[in-house]
């Protein structure tokens, strides 16, 4: 299916040097830049949040030691210190 696009004039320079170099037409050229650029995209979009978020993961937590797995421990006692002070 013939498509039109109009490039900019250093766009055009560069698709010429890249064709001679890779010995293809531009058209091939532009025609395998896009389906790539296209796929990566269409690739990158089906990404859930965690598989986005996992590349600059660190592991080691949150920085806040045990607190996470002793939360309903200082709930609790937060709160009985929050009662005693209110009681008489």
């Amino acid at each position: 299916m013939p498509t039109s696009t109009r490039f900019d004039k250093e766009t055009e320079t560069v698709l010429k040097k890249a064709a001679g170099v890779l010995g293809m037409t531009k058209s091939e050229v532009v025609r395998n830049s896009v389906r790539e650029y296209c796929l990566r995209i269409i690739k990158e979009k089906k990404k859930t949040p965690w598989e986005i978020y996992e590349p600059i993961h660190t592991a080691g937590g949150s920085g806040h030691g045990k607190r996470v797995l002793k939360q309903k421990e200082i709930l609790k006692t937060k709160l009985e210190t929050k009662r005693k002070k209110w009681s008489l």
